[in-house]
């Protein structure tokens, strides 16, 4: 049976006031003046974002093979690889992939705890540059939709190549409908959880068009189909709300 894990995440940044007034991020892009904001703005933006993070965990700790690499590919600000440290038994290798150094200066103040009991790589590089050859778990969650669509297809591949046998992809994207009155529903509900976390409409349509073409979401059938043809033949929905959904894939052998 599997022990109950505490979910309270390392969250430290300032409250998300990006969008609030004045000039903001245009096209959106993962800055300074973003990571300062970016704890605050993801857990108030990404539907069961904690719940998510959790399950991230559990998954992680049930596929790491020792030996191998646990590796996050836009490890953001380190909450994952921080919630990880805490409750993974044995020491290991955690790998944060970012391309934005000011995100990875952030992680490596979280993980200042973390990385007396295991070994921390922060790489601050593009995902498609790197290696990810003896892994047994990766972590991708809401980053694969900010890639073009070509580079998504490639990646998956190059994450399923370097995988071990019996290795696990986790990834979380957001995703549109393939029904446009779903989506239109669909984004009204979403819109909603944002109101009710605080986020003025202005504010809510002021990112809505910074992230216009810088973040092109899949329906989840084509998600799914992409992970299909990288390798993945397991490939399951584990959690999904709203726009938002957690896919889980092995890698048989």
């Amino acid at each position: 049976m599997t022990e109950p894990l505490e979910t309270e995440l390392y969250l430290s940044s300032e409250k998300d006031e990006l969008f609030e007034k004045g000039p903001w991020p245009k096209p959106f892009a993962f800055n300074a003046e973003v990571v300062k904001v970016f704890d605050n703005m993801v857990s108030r933006s990404v539907p069961l974002y904690r719940e998510v993070v959790a399950a991230t965990v559990h998954w992680t700790r049930a596929y790491y093979q020792p030996k191998t690499r646990i590796i996050d590919v836009g490890c953001s600000t380190g909450t994952f690889l921080e919630l990880l440290g805490r409750f993974l038994k044995q020491p290991a290798i955690l790998v944060g992939i970012d391309n934005s150094q000011d995100m990875l200066d952030k992680a490596r103040e979280k993980l200042t705890q973390v990385q007396q009991i295991h070994q921390i790589e922060l790489i601050c590089e593009s995902a498609e540059n790197i290696s990810f050859e003896n892994s047994s778990v990766v972590v991708m969650n809401y980053t694969l939709q900010f890639l073009s669509l070509p580079q998504r297809q490639k990646l998956l591949r190059k994450i399923y190549q370097g995988l071990v046998a019996g290795g696990l992809l986790f990834l979380s994207e957001k995703v549109r409908s393939s029904c446009p009155q779903f989506q239109e529903t669909i984004t009204n509900h979403y819109e909603a959880f944002k109101t009710r976390n605080g986020y003025a409409q202005n504010e809510i349509e002021r990112k809505k068009e910074a992230l216009e073409n810088v973040l092109v979401p899949l329906t989840e059938a084509q998600q799914l189909q992409m992970l299909n043809d990288s390798g993945f033949k397991q490939v399951e929905s584990l959690v999904k709300f709203h726009n938002f959904v957690s896919f889980v894939s092995l890698k048989l052998g």
